[in-house]
């Protein structure tokens, strides 16, 4: 797929991308004319399409740059709402984060139409994120914490912290960021087992031991999870899956709040089957689930795990990148469905 037209592409934006290097937003400006909306509500998105379409359009690219603080978003991302583009030649999506579970890839694949993510912005924040819930677990730094800000000391009939060192790290889901935490955890002495739907190539393991779904359920202290929210995926944790897990795991989710049922969660949290969880991604945000916050055995963030200072910045520069590998040669840079 090659942009062929002599006439300057057009490329639709929601947002500005106000965090960008300038230069790098102007050299891209050269290559193609931009017209920005702003962000809104799904249908109120829908009818700025449709109208930009009508008044300025056709477009060959529609780039998302997100403001995290400000809801709600425009989601999901469905022919509802891009639908208007893509009937009048766009070939090429892009919006922020690794997860598009958001993005309707079966309508765009249908289309001839590529969906193109940011795997490499969240990566190494996320696997920071998740090796701090980690520690935190491990040591109920939660409980002490509240504990300390209560007036009350050490209290010694608490379950004392586990020791990394004697702990097996089973994870879920072994690709950028799961390979990250690997490493990550393997450097406090933590033993790491992980099941992924394929085997890596031994070189691409550095230590961790591929082992069966099952296994990762009997055999880790601390499960950490990060697969892709799909159908295969959905309540992948529940209560029938927890009932097999070995007593007093730990549980992390720094991956999709709905591959866990939190139902399930909070009765294993509260019958001791799950010693304590850390959790920055929940079922239903941005509501989470009353039990998790009574719980005293749960660590909790409002989904922050990549929220640095400098994640914007990096996070609208890889979209960018996606769009000018796409200018340049028909494609994006980080392509997740097939066209061909």
């Amino acid at each position: 797929m090659t942009l062929t037209s002599d006439m300057e592409p057009k490329v639709l934006i929601l947002n500005a991308p106000d965090k960008a290097p300038s230069d790098s937003v102007a050299r891209l400006k050269e290559m193609a004319e931009f017209y920005s909306i702003e962000q809104a509500s799904h249908d109120a998105v829908a009818g700025r399409i449709a109208e930009a379409v009508k008044e300025k359009g056709p477009f060959v690219a529609f780039i998302v740059f997100i403001n995290w603080w400000s809801r709600p978003f425009p989601w999901p991302m469905d022919e509802a709402l891009v639908g208007p583009l893509v009937e009048t030649g766009c070939k090429m999506f892009s919006a922020g984060g690794a997860g598009y579970d958001f993005v309707d890839v079966k309508y765009m694949s249908s289309k001839g139409v590529y969906y193109a993510n940011t795997p490499k912005m969240p990566a190494l924040r996320t696997a920071d994120s998740t090796a701090m819930m980690i520690l935190q677990a491990l040591r109920g730094s939660s409980e002490r914490e509240a504990d300390a800000r209560a007036g009350k000391w050490f209290d010694p009939s608490k379950p004392l912290a586990k020791d990394a060192r004697c702990s097996t790290l089973g994870i879920i889901g072994m690709g950028n960021i799961g390979k990250l935490v690997s490493e990550h955890m393997q450097h406090f002495g933590m033993k790491v087992i992980y099941y992924n739907r394929n085997r890596l190539p031994p070189d691409e393991e550095k230590g961790a031991e591929y082992v069966s779904f099952e296994d990762i359920l009997v055999r880790s202290d601390v499960i950490s999870l990060h697969c892709p929210l799909n159908e295969d995926t959905r309540h992948l944790f529940n209560k029938e899956v927890f009932n097999r897990m070995k007593d007093g795991i730990i549980i992390v989710n720094t991956s999709r709040g709905a591959v866990i049922d939190e139902n399930a969660l909070v009765e294993a949290l509260d019958s001791g089957k799950v010693l304590r969880a850390a959790l920055d991604v929940y079922e239903f945000e941005p509501q989470i689930h009353p039990g998790l916050i009574a719980s005293k055995h749960t660590t909790l963030f409002p989904h922050a795990a990549v929220a640095n200072e400098t994640f914007e910045r990096d996070q609208q520069m890889e979209i960018l990148l996606n769009l000018e590998s796409f200018l340049k040669t028909g494609k994006p840079m980080h392509v997740v469905n097939d066209v061909s």
